[in-house]
């Protein structure tokens, strides 16, 4: 099973000002010019997204790309120490090792940010491979695929065999365009609805109804027969 980091396992930004970070790179860079789009230059003034910035900052120059990195990777490591996981993470997790499945964790923050905050919560115990991004530059594959195939090959496993543990609608539509099954968790950041919409997917309601279907179905299982 895949879980995904940020949503599944905590926010890692709740409570943050994330504007902040975002602006203390925008200040390190000179401003769009010509020939870059006038929506890149709207963006770049008006963007509170500091991955929007980290990205930009990279198509500037290498040494600026990587300054700020820096900076978010230490927004990570700060935030490490505030998120609070997801009510029922530990429960499930446990109960993906009482049924013998095995786990890789995979997200869009830094590795070093994942192993972290599972290290602090002690749940690195409970999960195998640890899969994040290692920088973000500018890329034209899809790096939350990227990041899935990767886990996925990691465990050893084939797409038809894992399934994609999420709480947004963009992890449904990773899952089901590299092959794999979905999970979405509900209520976390997107309504029961909107994720059920992604072909393939099943909804659970919250972590504990998830780890209450993992003890009660049998790996290979049809899951979506559990009450959830």
């Amino acid at each position: 099973m895949l879980f995904v980091f940020d949503g599944v396992i905590c926010d890692l930004f709740a409570g943050v000002d994330t504007s902040a970070i975002a602006d203390d790179i925008r200040a390190r860079l000179p401003a769009p010019s010509p020939p870059l789009s006038l929506l890149t230059g709207v963006a770049f003034h008006v963007t509170t997204d500091p991955l929007w910035m980290v990205t930009y900052a990279h198509q500037v120059s290498a040494s600026h790309g990587d300054e700020a990195e820096d900076i978010l990777r230490a927004a990570e490591t700060a935030a490490v120490m505030t998120a609070v996981p997801v009510p029922g993470v530990r429960q499930v997790l446990l109960a993906c090792q009482a049924s013998g499945r095995r786990v890789a964790v995979v997200g869009g923050r830094y590795s070093a940010t994942i192993e972290s905050y599972l290290d602090r919560h002690e749940l690195r115990q409970l999960v195998g491979p640890v899969i994040g991004r290692r920088h973000h530059r500018p890329s034209s594959t899809s790096m939350g695929a990227a990041l899935v195939r990767q886990a996925r090959r990691a465990l050893a496993m084939n797409p038809a065999e894992c399934t994609v543990v999420g709480a947004s609608v963009q992890a449904m539509m990773v899952a089901a365009d590299i092959g794999t099954q979905a999970i979405g968790v509900a209520g976390l950041r997107e309504s029961r609805k909107h994720m059920a919409n992604v072909d393939g997917s099943v909804v659970v309601s919250s972590l504990p109804h998830l780890a209450d279907a993992l003890a009660t179905v049998p790996i290979g299982g049809d899951i979506s027969t559990s009450p959830m």
